[in-house]
This record gives structure tokens, C-alpha cells and sequence, in this order.
């Protein structure tokens, strides 16, 4: 029955619930209450994400440096390239940045993060050149590629800023800015000053795709790549050894995978330490050197017999000669190598230091010029010749080469393995001779080794394999090759004498280069002649300006010495995998290298977004998923918003190398986003009627106090997931304390007294309280991820204390929530209610309970207050019609329990099984109604 009237003779009221039976008592119910709703589907999905973005990021980052507390926490972006729409990568890497600044600020510390963007490069240059209409004019290719990059890093913005990514926005660096461009050249010349820098003709990896310079991060290796596998015998012209009569010819036999060098071959190098020989295959009659070790390779790559004829005494390599496999007028030596090996081939390794690393150093060693007969195309010059000059050397050159010696070819195969191409066109590289900028890498290793000791790696489970990686991507490079061979980049401020090919650079060059900047723009290098360029007393006739561009890791990596002031080191550098031979090493090196400090205390090493099969996306494969898709749907997929996009970087994203999404992982996580909403909203709207008052423990009932125990355990355990950038294992704990404890247990443990004691009754304003603090902690575990969704439950919070939740005053974890007892009891109540449960299965609200504890129970009980109210809850907890407890003080065991069949009937209203009669009210429900007044307009409690 609906009451249709204010009710003043409470007498009244008891006697026509007394009479009339199946009375509607619903209105009397303090049911939760709020507008919070309670699903966002579609259009109200995004429209939540639009407006909520507006205020994730509103102000929130200039509020925090004004009010928030040092010392600020360092988060320096590495900058993503200003090359296309944003991908999941990028998601995974601006999410976790947000993540760890927003925890960061919830802890009351300020955060510096100014984003930023990497501008220069062959990608965004190449897309200029796209455009028919463009010449190779610098000026036109340079104008085109700013547009991209410019029309890039506003996509790219707009996109992670409506993603909840705070940051100084309006003060984000770009690297094709004046100002950065000229603290890049200062610091150039600093190295230069410091002889760290200088030119030289070195091999280097070099792309004839791009007509550049690579360095080792601009590389992926392709594991299919197929080469020749070539065993040639080179005629040994001198060689003294008296203990076996030669009659024969003798040759040295090599082994290598790249035909194309033999042109530039210059010697053959062995190895001291193993012992060479002389041999013969099938008893033929060509005698060959090979080292011993490496015969029974030989014997099954030949299949075929080697006999050994003699033993080479040791040095006897050294005073030998050979003749050129190609040219035979050239007669060479052969020269000790420390990188020779018995692993593959003969022990006899052909050596052209145009072409590789370890050749290069004998050359050095052995004071030896370069020959390099390649061009900037991948082809031969003239100089190697007419049957080779014009031929690309990967291809139609190594047929053309194989023609050429294939009378002395003893063996030819093709080897598939693992070989560097250019990141960029998926196209092979060679290793060649060039005249290119260095910065002295070596000079630093040991520094930039030690340093790596001060370096946390994150995360904590592969830290150790990182580690290990970086110190070996530091180990393995002598130098770093600085320089490109394009237009669209910085400048490297050098001019050469014309005569000499000297380099000229000094302070007076540099102050003018600066002043240049400044009047005419970033494209100045490109805009004037010599003449304008040097300073006025210079003869720029005897002048010719470099053409060279600066490394685009060059670029990024002094980034450090624009956003970050004096001496400081960021907390924190957070990018990919790839970043270890890229941005981390390149920061880490110039750093060093400039003011003796590390740039950063913190590496944390993100993996690479994969489909549900473990594939890279790509759009070849179609297996692409868009960030935005995810966020905002498609035609065929339905939007999950943008806290499900930050709940699986959380979760997924920040601890394995390959990272899955699938809409089956999406999917997973939108249910947990919801679980949480749900729990949070109940908590929001059990309080809409809620004053805070502070309560201390020994106001509280058992239950509640065990909540907050439970609280105060979870914030601990926590607290050590957020400092340790665990993000999964804090996101499986808050998953598992809405779920278990505090929706499946607490919310099932207080609805009674929320819904049917007094509005102002002490029990209910105690369930309130603790409801209150349940929302604040799981609030401020989430709000970090989830900001969209906390933002907007905060304002429809009653008791909220500013206008969003990150520029807000948050209750903390008190202390004393702390309270072992409570747990140790509860696991007693616990274990009882297992055994209750075992022994009467479903029904539980129809049984009365009584437990006999122990005397050492017992006592704790009755300290932590009145046992009738630690009856109403065990009541409670077990779903019981009633519960009993008693005291013995001869009992050895914890507790005794006995369960007998209720002989109460159930409460029409509180639907607990305490009154007396059938379809009466119980005693509380009577007092209550008696106790309060109703309106029937809106079925409000007045």
C-alpha cells in the first residue's frame, strides 16, 4: 500500500502495520540514491569522454606546479616523430606516462613533464619528395616537410590530450624550433671543443635506397635474408717453410657471405693462436692453408675427405704473400687478427676495411689506406673496373663477381641469416667506406658503463635483461656515426678549406652561425652562400659550407639540455624496447659527455602492441587496431571510451615485450572498468545523504572496522605496486578487493542496517563513513588510470571539496585502521562460516547460529565492543537468521558451532528472519518506523 499522506500519530502508524497484511514498506527504505548513471553505451560514452577530457585536463598541470610540493618529480618525454596519426604504441607510451605523473601528484609531489617532438628525419622528407611538383631544391624539400610535421604533431597533440594526457602543452619543444636548433649547435661545438667530435673516413652502415648514413638504431635485422655462401681460394705468391717440399700451388682458403667486397679486398688475416695447416680435398692435387680447427666443419660443408700434408710453424703466416683474387697484379699480405675465430669458415678471413668494422682496425693497426670502390648509389665505381663498374653490388655486382673468380671457387651455397636493413624502406644496406662525422663513443664507454650502476631498470621482473642489453649496445660501438646525408634536418655548422678539404670551425664561426638564426629562421643554412655565411673578414671564396645534416638521434638526444635545468637528471625516461640503441643510449652518452651526469636515474622499458596471435600489426596483414577505434568505435566495432584504452595500457601493457590486444582482452577489460564503476557508484550513492564525521575504531562495529583494516592492508600493498610501476599486479588487487571484499562481502554485510536503521542511527552513519573511505582509496588507486571516470563520480560527490578530483584535497589512510586483532578474529568468523556453509548449503537466512568460543576468543570479542552488535554482524556475514554466542572457558579449540532451523518469521520489511509473527514487522523495523516520517510524492525518506 502506498502511503498517501504525512503520517504525525506514530501510535498510528505500528497499529496499521499491525492489521494490514503484505504492506508495501519500499518507501520506507533508505535505498542508495544518486543521478550517477549506472552504464555509458555510445553516444553517452562519448559525449562523457568529451566532456570529462575537458576536465581531466583543464588547468590541472599549472594548478599542480603552483600548489603541489616539492622536490617535483622529472618525467622527461621522449618525443614521439611528427610522422602520421597516432598508433597503439603511442597510446601505450603517453597513457603510462599520465599514469605515473598523476600518482605522482595524488602523493602531493609536483610533476615536470613538458612533451615534446622529434621533427627531422627521412620518413617525414621523404614524404615531401612525394610530391611531384618538388624539385630537389633543399628550401622547397625542407618548406613541405615542416607542413608534415607541423600537421603531424597536431593530430598527434589533439589526440593525446583527449586521452587524459596532462603535460605543459603550451610549452612543448619541437626539434625543428629556432631555439632548440641553436642550443643543438651549441652543444654540438662543445663536443666538437672537447674533441669528442670529429671527421673521419670510417665504414659505416649506408643505405643506397635513402643515400644515407645509418646508425645501428636506424636498423632491423631481417632472419630471411639470403646471401652467398662463397669458400675461394686465393694464390699465396710467398711463404717460407723448408720442413715439406712444395711442388704444388699453394692456397689460402677463405671463406665470406659477401662477394661484392672482394674488390676491396686489401689482406688476408689469421689468428695467432690457432694452428694452420696444409691440406688437400680428395687427394687432389692444390694444396690449401686452413687453420685445423676448422677442418671437420670443412670435411661436412665439402663432403668430402681433407688430408693433412704439414703443420705450419707458428709466424710462418706472417712473412707470407698472396695475390688479389680479382686483380692479380696485386700482391698482398696476410695480417694478424684478433676477430679471427674457428667458429665458421677457414680460420683465414678476407678482409676488406672499406667494409667492415673488424677490417677497419687492422687497417688502422696497420696504418693502411682505404679503398673503397662503391659509390653513394650501392654501385661500382669506375675504378674496380669495366666488367663491374655501373652494377648494384647486392645484386647483379655479386653475379658479375663470381664470373670473375669462379675458377678458383671451391665451394658456393646460399646461407639464409640474419642481415641489417635500412628501418625505413625494408631494403638491404652495405657497410662502406665514407668520409662522415663521429662522436668519440669510446672515450665514454667505461664512464657510461659505471654510470648504468646508479640506473633503476623498469620492470623490476626483466630489469636485469635490459641492463644487460644497454651495457652491450654500449660495449659494441667505438663511435657513433653523427652525420646524415639529407636536407631535412639540423645543419652541422662546419666549412671546409676548398683546397684541402680541411675542416674550419671555431668560436667567432659559431657566435655568427647563431646570430644568423636568429635574423633569418631555421632554412638560413640552406638560404645564403659563403659569403653571408662566415664572418666578414673570412675569404669565402676559399670556403665551402658542409652538406651534411645531424643525426636525428643526435637531435633527440640532447633533449635533456633544453628541458631540464643545471645539473638535474629526470626521475624518469619511459619509451620502448628499440630505445636502448636509440634515444636512451644518445641522451646517456651526450649527457655524460657534456656535464658528467646521467640524464635520467629511471629507465622504463614499454613492449610493442601485437594482435591476439602475437603478430605485429601492420596494414598488410589487417590486423590493425586504432586507438581511436578502441575509444570511439567503428562500423563494425562498438566504442569502449577512453578509460578502457588506459585500463588495458595499465594492465596490459607495461610489463611484457609483446603486448596483446584483441576485442576479447578490450572486451575483458571494459567489464572490469564497469565492475569498478559499479562499486564505486554504490559506494556514491549509499553516502548522498552523508555529513562527514570522522569516527575513531572503538565507535565502530567489527565489520567496519575490519573493512578499514582491509583498506589500510590494500593502500600498503599497493603502494609498493605504484613505486614500483607495477600497474598489472595494482590493477589485479583492485579488481579483486571490489569484487571479494568489498562488494561480495561488506556491501552484503551492511545493506540491512544502510537500508532499514534511522537515517541519523550511529550504525548507519558508521556504514557511511567506511563507504565513504572506500570510495577515496579506490578512487585514488584508479583515478590515475581511469581519470575520465573519477572525474566524473567526483562531481556528483556530495561531499567533494573542489571543483575536480586531481585539484582536490583526498582523505588518507589513517594508522590505526591498522588492526591485527580484528583480522585474526575474522579469520575465526571465517573459518565458521565455511563449516556453516558445508553444512547447510543454500538457505542460510532461515538457520539460528550458536557459537561457543574460547575463552581466549572470547576475551578479544568483548574488548572490541558490544557483543550484541558482534552478533547482529556475524549475523551478517554468515546470511543468518540469528546468531548466539557464549564463553567456555575449558574449551581448547577456537570455537564450537551448532546450527538449529529458525522458528522466527521473516521482517516484510528488512527481510531478515526476527519477528515473532508471520508478516509482522521485527522489533527494529517497528522502532524505526516508529521513530521516522514519510511522504509518499517521491518515496523520499523527510
Amino acid at each position: 500500500m502506498i502511503i498517501n499522506r504525512l503520517f504525525i500519530n506514530k501510535s498510528y502508524i505500528i497499529s496499521r502495520f499491525s492489521v494490514r497484511r503484505h504492506k508495501s514498506y519500499s518507501h520506507t527504505v533508505l535505498l542508495p540514491k544518486t543521478d550517477f548513471p549506472l552504464r555509458l553505451k555510445n553516444e553517452k560514452l562519448r559525449e562523457r569522454d568529451r566532456i570529462t577530457s575537458e576536465v581531466v585536463n583543464s588547468n590541472v598541470y599549472d594548478w599542480q606546479r603552483q600548489n603541489l610540493s616539492d622536490p617535483e618529480f622529472i618525467l622527461h618525454d621522449g618525443p614521439p616523430y611528427a610522422n602520421g596519426t597516432p598508433h597503439m604504441g603511442h597510446a601505450m607510451n603517453k597513457i603510462l606516462k599520465d599514469i605515473i605523473l598523476r600518482f605522482k601528484m595524488l602523493e602531493g609531489r609536483k610533476v615536470h613533464y613538458i612533451p615534446g617532438w622529434d621533427c627531422h628525419g627521412l620518413p617525414i622528407e621523404l614524404k615531401a619528395l612525394k610530391n611531384k611538383s618538388i624539385n630537389q631544391n633543399p628550401l622547397e624539400i625542407r618548406c613541405k616537410a615542416r607542413d608534415f610535421a607541423k600537421e603531424a604533431i597536431e593530430i598527434q597533440k589533439k589526440m593525446f590530450i583527449s586521452w587524459g594526457v596532462i603535460g605543459d602543452w603550451n610549452n612543448a619543444y619541437t626539434s625543428y624550433s629556432v631555439d632548440y636548433i641553436k642550443n643543438e649547435l651549441k652543444k654540438f661545438y662543445e663536443l666538437y671543443s672537447k674533441q669528442l667530435i670529429h671527421r673521419d673516413v670510417k665504414p659505416i652502415y649506408w643505405s643506397p635506397s635513402t643515400k644515407t648514413a645509418l646508425a645501428e638504431s636506424e636498423l632491423e635485422y631481417n632472419p630471411n635474408h639470403k646471401s652467398l655462401s662463397l669458400y675461394l681460394r686465393c694464390e699465396v705468391e710467398e711463404i717460407t717453410f723448408t720442413q715439406f717440399p712444395i711442388k704444388k700451388p699453394i692456397y689460402a682458403l677463405i671463406w665470406t657471405t659477401t662477394p661484392w667486397t672482394l674488390p676491396s679486398n686489401q689482406a688476408v688475416c689469421f689468428n695467432p693462436n690457432l694452428t694452420y695447416c696444409l691440406c688437400t680435398k680428395d687427394s687432389g692435387q692444390t694444396i690449401h692453408i686452413v687453420a685445423i680447427e676448422t677442418i671437420d666443419e670443412l670435411k661436412k660443408n665439402f663432403n668430402c675427405d681433407i688430408e693433412i700434408l704439414a703443420v705450419l710453424p707458428d709466424g710462418t703466416l706472417s712473412e707470407a704473400k698472396y695475390r688479389h683474387p680479382i686483380y692479380k697484379d696485386k700482391i698482398l699480405s696476410f695480417l694478424v687478427g684478433s676477430h679471427v675465430d674457428a667458429v665458421k669458415g677457414t680460420g683465414l678471413v678476407h678482409t676488406a676495411p672499406a667494409h667492415g668494422h673488424d677490417d677497419f682496425l687492422v687497417a688502422l693497426k696497420n696504418d693502411m689506406s682505404i679503398i673503397d670502390l662503391v659509390d653513394d648509389d650501392g654501385c661500382y665505381t669506375q675504378e674496380a673496373g669495366p666488367d663491374l663498374a655501373g652494377k648494384f653490388v647486392l645484386t647483379e655486382g655479386n653475379e658479375a663477381i663470381i664470373k670473375l673468380i669462379k675458377d678458383n671457387v671451391i665451394h658456393l651455397s646460399e646461407l639464409t641469416h640474419s642481415y641489417p636493413y635500412d628501418w625505413r624502406t625494408k631494403t638491404p644496406v652495405v657497410v662502406k667506406a665514407s668520409a662522415q662525422w663521429f662522436l668519440n663513443s669510446n672515450a665514454l664507454k667505461n664512464k657510461a658503463i659505471e654510470s648504468l650502476n646508479n640506473v633503476a631498470f623498469v620492470p623490476n621482473s626483466k630489469g636485469a635483461i635490459y641492463k644487460k642489453e644497454f651495457l652491450k649496445q654500449i660495449e659494441k660501438r667505438p663511435f657513433w656515426c653523427i652525420s646524415r646525408q639529407r636536407k631535412w634536418g639540423v645543419h652541422i655548422p662546419v666549412f671546409y678549406e676548398k683546397d684541402t678539404e680541411e675542416v674550419v670551425l671555431n668560436e667567432e664561426i659559431m657566435n655568427h652561425q647563431y646570430k644568423l638564426l636568429d635574423e633569418y629562421g631555421v632554412d638560413y643554412w640552406w638560404q645564403l652562400s659563403e659569403d653571408k655565411l662566415l664572418p666578414g673578414h673570412m675569404d669565402s671564396a676559399k670556403f665551402k659550407k658542409g652538406e651534411d645534416i645531424l643525426d636525428i638521434w643526435f637531435d633527440s638526444g640532447i633533449s635533456w639540455s633544453k628541458v631540464l635545468n643545471g645539473e638535474r637528471s629526470a626521475d624518469i625516461y619511459l619509451e620502448g624496447g628499440d630505445q636502448l640503441n636509440g634515444w636512451f643510449y644518445s641522451s646517456l652518452i651526450t649527457s655524460l659527455a657534456l656535464r658528467n651526469v646521467l640524464p635520467y636515474k629511471t629507465l622504463y622499458i614499454h613492449g610493442f602492441a601485437v594482435d591476439e596471435k602475437g603478430l605485429k600489426m601492420s596494414k598488410s596483414l589487417g590486423n590493425i587496431i586504432n586507438p581511436v577505434d578502441v575509444v570511439e568505435g567503428s562500423k563494425s566495432k562498438k566504442p569502449y571510451g577512453i578509460d578502457v584504452l588506459r585500463w588495458w595500457v595499465s594492465c596490459h601493457a607495461n610489463q611484457n615485450s609483446l603486448v596483446y590486444v584483441s576485442e576479447n582482452v578490450l572486451q575483458s577489460c571494459s567489464d572490469e572498468v564497469q565492475k569498478i564503476r559499479n562499486v564505486l557508484r554504490f559506494a556514491l550513492a549509499s553516502i548522498s545523504d552523508y555529513e562527514y564525521v570522522k569516527y575513531e575504531n572503538n565507535c565502530l562495529s567489527f565489520i567496519d572496522a575490519y573493512m578499514l583494516h582491509i583498506l589500510y592492508q590494500f593502500k600498503e600493498e599497493i603502494r609498493e605496486d605504484i613505486d614500483n610501476y607495477e600497474f598489472h599486479k595494482l590493477g589485479k588487487k583492485v579488481i579483486n578487493i571490489v569484487t571479494n571484499e568489498i562488494s561480495a562481502f561488506y556491501y552484503t554485510c551492511i545493506k540491512d542496517r544502510l537500508y532499514c536503521n534511522t537515517k541519523d542511527s550511529a550504525s548507519r552513519k558508521c556504514a557511511q563513513f567506511v563507504l565513504y573511505h572506500i570510495f577515496e582509496t579506490i578512487s585514488q588507486a584508479v583515478a590515475p588510470i581511469l581519470p575520465h571516470l573519477v572525474e566524473e563520480l567526483y562531481s556528483y560527490l556530495p561531499t567533494k571539496r573542489g571543483k575536480t578530483y586531481f585539484t582536490s584535497f583526498h582523505e588518507k589512510i589513517q594508522q590505526n585502521w591498522k588492526n591485527d586483532d580484528v583480522q585474526q578474529i575474522m579469520d575465526v568468523i571465517l573459518d565458521i562460516r565455511k563449516n556453516f556453509n558445508l553444512q547447510i548449503g543454500t538457505g542460510t537466512n532461515v538457520m539460528d547460529v550458536n557459537i561457543i568460543f574460547s575463552e581466549h576468543i572470547f576475551d578479544k570479542i568483548q574488548s572490541m565492543g558490544s557483543v550484541q552488535n558482534f552478533q547482529y554482524d556475524i549475523a551478517n556475514i554468515l546470511q543468518c537468521a540469528e546468531v548466539g554466542i557464549t564463553c567456555d572457558a575449558n574449551e581448547l579449540r577456537e570455537y564450537q558451532l551448532s546450527i538449529a532451523e529458525s522458528k522466527r518469521f521473516q521482517c516484510p520489511r528488512c527481510r531478515r528472519r526476527q519477528s515473532n509473527e508471520n508478516d509482522e514487522l521485527c522489533q527494529r523495523c517497528s522502532e524505526v518506523l516508529n521513530n521516522q516520517e514519510f511522504i509518499n510524492t517521491k518515496n523520499v525518506l523527510v
